[in-house]
C-alpha cells in the first residue's frame, strides 16, 4: 500500500508536537481510549519498546520502508529479525565448528593414548621375554 505523501509530510512537519512535551499524544483533546488495543500486542506477540534514532536515520528508514510498501516500524522489526536470525545461525555454526574441533582433538588424544598403551604393552612383553631369557640362563 503506497504511503500518502501529503499525510507523511504533515506527520513529519508535526514531529515536534509529539513526544513528552508536545500537545499531541499528551493533551486529552487529541487522544481517545482504544477499545481492544490492549490485547493487540499480546495477540501479535509484540513487546513495545522505546528507542532513539537520529532524525536522518528515521528519514532514511521511512524512505526505505516506503519503497518496500510498508511502514518504517515494521521495517525496523524486519531488520532486527533478520539480524537476530543471522546472528543465531552464526552462533550455532561457530558452536558446531568448535564441537567438531573438540571431537577431532578427543579422537587424536584417544589415538595417542592407544599408541602409548600399545607401546607400554610391547615394552612389558619385551621385558618379560628378557626376564624369561635371564632366568633360563
Amino acid at each position: 500500500m503506497p504511503i500518502n505523501q501529503d499525510l507523511l509530510a504533515r506527520v513529519e512537519a508535526s514531529a515536534d508536537d509529539w513526544g513528552p512535551t508536545g500537545p499531541l499524544g499528551n493533551d486529552p483533546a487529541h487522544a481517545r481510549k482504544a477499545e481492544e488495543s490492549s490485547n493487540v500486542d499480546d495477540v501479535l506477540g509484540l513487546h513495545p519498546i522505546s528507542i532513539r534514532f537520529t532524525k536522518e536515520l528515521v528519514r532514511d528508514l521511512k524512505a526505505i520502508a516506503q519503497l518496500n510498501g510498508m511502514g518504517y516500524q515494521p521495517l525496523i522489526r524486519e531488520i532486527c529479525k533478520r539480524f537476530v536470525d543471522a546472528e543465531k545461525r552464526a552462533i550455532l555454526r561457530d558452536q558446531a565448528v568448535r564441537r567438531q574441533q573438540e571431537l577431532e582433538r578427543d579422537k587424536e588424544l584417544a589415538l595417542e593414548a592407544e599408541k602409548a598403551a600399545a607401546a607400554a604393552v610391547a615394552m612389558a612383553e619385551s621385558l618379560a621375554v628378557q626376564e624369561e631369557s635371564r632366568l633360563a640362563a
